[in-house]
């Protein structure tokens, strides 16, 4: 048996594992580095086993509730092969809310506080910024299956278009306020506003949905479900990727089941027709981006089965139903998914009880005789935990008979797996911004009055500090150590992990590609008008795939980017510290990182938001336009471009007992569908070489800008030791003016104490 120490920190996404006390070896697999541990959670048990050479183990974890809780479900996932005979956990460490509360009440203090400068507006606004933070929940589906009804649900107020075929043209966002009514705004694929409307109905947004002017619309007003995540919701009803007018948006849904750490997917589904192929292609991107995502990637996409309630519970057994759904995730790689069984339509019409509310009426009788048509209580499909099963089981016995019927059209649960996530991942994050919108500058503050305090009585100190203030000017004014910092950071190349990221796509398309020429090449005769289905369909597939190889390489160069961006920030932090080193010897508390830690966070902030990603290489954006032209494939190849062929036949008149002449073109899809695809696998090799080509040219612009960037900072640092000196040679303070210095030092290392112990453990 082993005795094993695991820390996990959130809000810094750090990890810490210790076998026996000791920390493993460099190459052992126990470093996850910036993974989150619901990323590893299910794989350490199998690590430790091959590690260890041991199956039984006694884990004492440090870290929040939530990740303790994951971590021991990671393990009893293994049982089979692990055994922990003891489990414990560091008390002191509180969940996400209770350090959210927390932070609030120290904003109170600060503001309320001896301290003018930490009143500043700036440090205000960057608060209310961080608190307010906003996060996605992208509902797409690829075919006609309630999306609407479902979003109308959750608003609880029927405006979204809803009808029997797919009605989404537009990008439509749903912004979270305290406004009763719902206002919004139209825009055209610009950007630019078209219309404005203080009161949107559902009238007038079927109107804007048909309009093929507008590209996107804003709605803004109260999202009911959202009050307990702590987080401002964003509701994004997308386009399916066959279902858009603008191509930009159809990217725009790649991209985003893309970005795993920004917004959560809710995939609309109808259960009764799984098998339709469009859903089939975006389900196999879906796949792709779940399968390096672990637990967190399964709990960001949650499966919402709806029209559950037409199945006659006499003629079908739901679970078998849902059993066909997962199987059917399954087949396209999506391992134990999240499937929430859901009447959107039952909801809606519970949650705004219309004149005529058939559906709901139906339900309720169908309630009363049947228990698997409560839809709450699949739990067994939706991974929901025991907390959240008994907090529904709470709801039921207090509700009346129409909101029992809500919660057992399975809205309660959906809602109640969107805040999980939100808790869990979003929060976090929030947080250590909420933190950091206040602690660089309390850190600045604190070190300056800290050095005034420590020389006030003492002219050696004093004539000590300015000596090491001169020392670091000289150091920035000679430019040496900025011309090392300048050379390591030119070393820093990224471009083959953007290839390693890159390849192994796209050789899932290419043979997703060598599939369909297969397929397609079977016959060299086809009659013209098949022929003109099976083309639809090739282009169809054949546009989806070079729009998810968009999104992807953007994600890729994105990620690329930002991993460069930190790297080099930490370049940086690293060279202050070296022009620091020499003060290590004394007494004194010099820290040149501590005098302008508010301005590279500042800079920091200013830079990601001004920063765009532009590949030039293979895409088109709004911005910019590529300066070299790659085909498109469906750009230049059409049907009626087909080199067809007329067979002459006959067929045999009985009226007239002869044979007739019939003249029928043929296509042959084997030379059609070769010459087709050629020239998209072209384009596969010349888009990874585009996308490498533009990492390296974007990755020298950044790092050039950051150099100069960098250098502003030292001027920012060598100015602030310039006002330091100043102010500590200036003529002595009276005693009431140095009482309030040092207690407003007091303060602030209290404060600060408090600060770091709420993320840093």
């Amino acid at each position: 048996m082993k005795n094993i120490s695991i820390k996990y920190n959130p809000y810094h996404i750090q990890t810490e594992i210790l076998v026996e006390g000791k920390l493993p070896k460099d190459n052992s697999k126990l470093h996850f580095g910036k993974l989150r541990l619901q990323e590893w959670a299910e794989e350490i048990p199998d690590i430790l086993v091959k590690e260890c050479n041991d199956r039984e183990f006694c884990i004492h974890f440090t870290g929040t509730p939530t990740d303790y809780n994951d971590l021991k479900e990671g393990f009893r996932s293994k049982s089979d092969i692990v055994t922990v005979s003891k489990w414990s956990r560091e008390e002191n460490i509180p969940d996400v809310s209770s350090v959210e509360d927390e932070v609030d009440n120290i904003f109170v203090e600060i503001q309320k506080g001896p301290v003018k400068s930490l009143k500043d507006p700036d440090i205000v606004d960057a608060f209310k910024k961080a608190k307010n933070q906003e996060f996605e929940i992208n509902v797409v589906a690829t075919m006609s299956s309630g999306k609407s009804t479902l979003i109308n649900a959750l608003l609880g107020k029927k405006l979204m278009p809803v009808a029997n075929r797919a009605t989404t043209a537009t990008i439509v966002r749903i912004i979270d306020t305290n406004q009763d009514n719902f206002s919004a705004i139209a825009y055209n694929s610009k950007g630019e506003v078209l219309y404005k409307e203080e009161n949107i109905d559902y009238t007038q947004m079927k109107a804007w949905n048909a309009d093929k002017s507008i590209s996107a619309i804003d709605i803004f007003g109260r999202i009911p479900c959202v009050d307990s995540v702590g987080m401002k919701l964003i509701l994004v009803d997308t386009p399916g990727p066959n279902n858009s007018r603008d191509n930009d948006h159809k990217k725009m849904t790649y991209q985003m089941l893309n970005d795993s750490d920004k917004s959560l997917v809710l995939f609309v589904m109808n259960g009764g027709q799984l098998m339709i192929n469009d859903d089939a292609t975006f389900l196999n991107y879906v796949c792709e981006c779940m399968k390096n995502g672990g637990k967190q990637s399964r709990e960001r996409y949650i499966f919402a089965v709806n029209k559950m309630d037409d199945y006659n519970p006499e003629d079908d057994d739901i679970s078998n139903v849902l059993l066909d759904v997962k199987k059917y995730l399954e087949e396209h790689g999506i391992l134990t998914p999240n499937i929430f069984p859901l009447s959107a339509l039952v909801a809606l019409q519970s949650r705004t009880n219309p004149p005529l509310h058939k559906a709901l009426d139906n339900f309720k009788d169908y309630v009363n005789v049947f228990d698997e048509m409560k839809f709450d209580s699949y739990y067994e499909f939706n991974n929901l935990p025991h907390s959240s099963k008994k907090g529904i089981e709470r709801l039921l016995a207090d509700a009346n008979e129409d909101e029992k019927a809500e919660i057992h059209s399975g809205i309660v649960s959906v809602e109640e797996a969107v805040a999980l996530y939100v808790n869990k991942y979003a929060r976090a994050l929030k947080v250590k911004d909420l933190v950091e919108s206040f602690n660089n500058r309390l850190k600045e503050l604190a070190a300056i009055e800290s050095l005034k305090e420590e020389i006030r009585c003492s002219e050696e100190r004093k004539a000590k500090l300015n000596q090491d203030i001169e020392r670091i000017k000289k150091i920035i004014s000679s430019g040496d150590a900025a011309k090392v910092l300048s050379a390591l950071i030119d070393k820093k190349d990224f471009t083959k992990n953007v290839s390693g990221e890159i390849n192994p796509f796209i050789n899932e398309l290419g043979k997703r590609i060598d599939k369909m020429i297969f397929t397609h090449t079977k016959s060299s005769k086809v009659p013209k008008s098949e022929a003109l289905r099976q083309v639809k369909e090739i282009q169809k597939e054949s546009s989806n795939i070079l729009t998810q190889l968009d999104a992807r390489i953007d994600s890729v160069l994105t990620k690329a980017f930002e991993t460069l961006y930190s790297d080099i920030l930490d370049m940086y932090k690293e060279h202050l510290k070296t022009i620091g080193l020499a003060i290590k010897d004394v007494d004194l508390n010099l820290s040149p990182l501590d005098f302008v830690s508010e301005d590279i966070a500042n800079i920091d902030s200013l830079i990601k938001k001004s920063t765009q990603t532009i590949d030039e290489g293979h895409y088109e954006t709004k911005t910019k336009r590529e300066s070299r032209k790659v085909k498109k494939t469906n750009w230049f190849w059409t049907p009626w471009n087909w080199g067809s062929e007329r067979y002459d036949t006959e067929y045999y008149d009985r009226q007239y007992q002869e044979w007739v002449a019939k003249n029928v073109d043929y296509v042959n899809m084997s030379s059609v569908a070769t010459q087709y695809f050629q020239p998209i696998q072209v384009q596969l090799v010349e888009a990874k070489k585009a996308a490498e080509a533009h990492a390296q040219k974007e990755g020298q612009r950044i790092k050039d800008v950051l150099k100069k960037v960098l250098g502003q900072i030292d001027g920012i640092l060598e100015s602030k030791l310039t006002e330091l000196q100043q102010s500590t040679n200036a003529a002595m303070q009276t005693e009431q003016e140095i009482k309030k210095q040092q207690e407003e030092l007091r303060w602030m290392e209290g404060i600060i104490d408090r600060v770091n112990k709420l993320i840093n453990f």
